[in-house]
């Protein structure tokens, strides 16, 4: 079982103590309950295109099966910050909304919980909160305890509320996965081997003793570690460097961002956001967002038909089965990459290479198709060349580069690599493959 050190949980205590102090005395339980009632009334009457009147339920789980989910975000500002209250609020009801459409519960944190103001601690407020809400749940009988949390920051518009939040979670088969998030177009940090960066505008977190101890790390790592520059994004910094962490890297996958977190601008670096997407990102524009937001607020209460569209009208089923199929795929390969390893006796550098680096692709780039793909067809003809002649029969190796070809034939083609080959992999631990 994965233990932190015991400095790791000293201090994690220390932190989680005082935060407990500042939840529950008397100012902050004033405050929030007051803002609470704000956020209830708010919801209630502010006219918006979900208010159906009605809960509706999952529609892709029998009941019996249906995750519980609760969302949480947070508003919080500092004298840095650049915030409009009306524009704020109406990006919020629009997830309040949503909450209600689909009977998930959703906290919003309103206070400072590290009580410094500066924006580095102030970031720390999210994972302390998640933190404090998973550690409630867990206090709860097993059959009272939502499944998981969703965080959402709080410059987000929930644009499509016909896609619930369940369509993104593991299948029964990837129950080990307890984090599932994004990757923005970021450069991360080199000195940690990654190309980019995680982002923490929207994400997943399931309920269990894994997330008590991985968001205790996060939230420790600024006290544990002042060596460490974390930068302007420093909680997305902790996160990233807790997630490279064995016993953590295990359990965390990245899908594609544009599906629950597209930006309004990323210089051209991620896919523009679309009708029938499901929510919209306004990270990093400063005092344009003061124009983007309500471009899309007037919009979606304009014309809510252009972008609200039923789920089954949307591409997000495809795309999902087909992720997952992938992964499986993936996942099939590298173990018995590995059972060869373990019990072969013609195990080759190639084998191992290819193998360190599927692994290293299913833990940093998830959410690129090409580059599993690839990296899966590498390590699976890895596999069947160290397994022995294949005397020219199929390898069956097809990808969606759209080849098959034999043995021979990768003979002749000098084991040349396909023309639309992804771009190559320089992040993965070069150490790993002579374990």
């Amino acid at each position: 079982m994965l233990s932190p050190p015991p400095s790791v949980m000293f201090v994690a205590l220390l932190v989680f103590t005082s935060f407990q102090f500042r939840i529950f005395d008397p100012e902050t339980l004033s405050v929030a309950r007051k803002d609470q009632r704000i956020a209830n009334t708010f919801s209630m009457t502010l006219s918006t295109t979900y208010d159906t009147g009605a809960t509706v339920f999952d529609p892709l789980l029998p009941d019996i099966l249906r995750p519980k989910i609760r969302q949480v975000s947070m508003r919080v500002y500092n004298a840095t910050n650049i915030t409009n209250d009306i524009l704020d609020e109406r990006c919020m009801a629009t997830h309040l909304e949503y909450g209600k459409r689909w009977g998930y519960p959703t906290h919003v944190l309103r206070e400072d919980v590290k009580g410094k103001g500066h924006w580095n601690e102030l970031l720390f407020s999210k994972p302390l909160y998640i933190l404090s809400l998973t550690i409630a749940e867990m206090a709860k009988p097993v059959d009272r305890r939502a499944e998981w949390l969703v965080f959402f920051d709080s410059d987000t518009i929930l644009l499509n509320p016909n896609i619930p939040w369940t369509i993104f979670l593991p299948p029964s088969d990837f129950s080990s996965i307890h984090f599932l998030g994004g990757r923005d177009w970021g450069d991360g940090n080199r000195d940690w081997g990654d190309g980019r960066g995680f982002n923490a505008g929207v994400f997943f977190v399931r309920i269990n003793e894994w997330s008590v101890k991985m968001l205790t790390e996060v939230a420790a790592l600024p006290d544990l570690r002042a060596d460490l520059e974390l930068g302007f994004n420093a909680e997305q910094t902790a996160f990233k460097w807790v997630f490279k962490r064995v016993g953590y890297r295990e359990h965390v996958l990245y899908q594609p961002i544009e599906w629950f977190n597209g930006f309004e601008e990323s210089n051209g670096k991620l896919p523009p956001v679309q009708d029938g997407d499901m929510l919209v990102h306004f990270g990093g524009l400063k005092q344009q967002k003061h124009e983007a937001v309500p471009k899309w607020l007037d919009r979606l209460e304009r014309a809510p038909q252009e972008l609200q569209m039923p789920l089954e009208n949307t591409s997000y089923p495809d795309k999902i089965d087909a992720y997952w199929a992938r992964l499986r795929d993936a996942r099939n390969v590298l173990e018995s990459a590995e059972d060869f390893i373990r019990h072969g006796t013609n195990t080759t550098p190639e084998l191992l290479l290819t193998r360190a680096q599927l692994r290293q692709t299913m833990y940093n780039a998830a959410d690129k198709s090409n580059t599993v793909l690839w990296a899966t067809h590498r390590a699976r003809g890895a596999l069947t060349e160290a397994e022995g002649p294949a005397g020219g029969r199929r390898l069956s190796i097809e990808d969606d580069y759209g080849y098959q070809e034999t043995t021979e034939e990768s003979a002749k083609r000098g084991r040349k690599r396909p023309h639309k080959r992804p771009r190559p992999m320089g992040w993965f631990d070069q150490q790993e493959w002579i374990e």
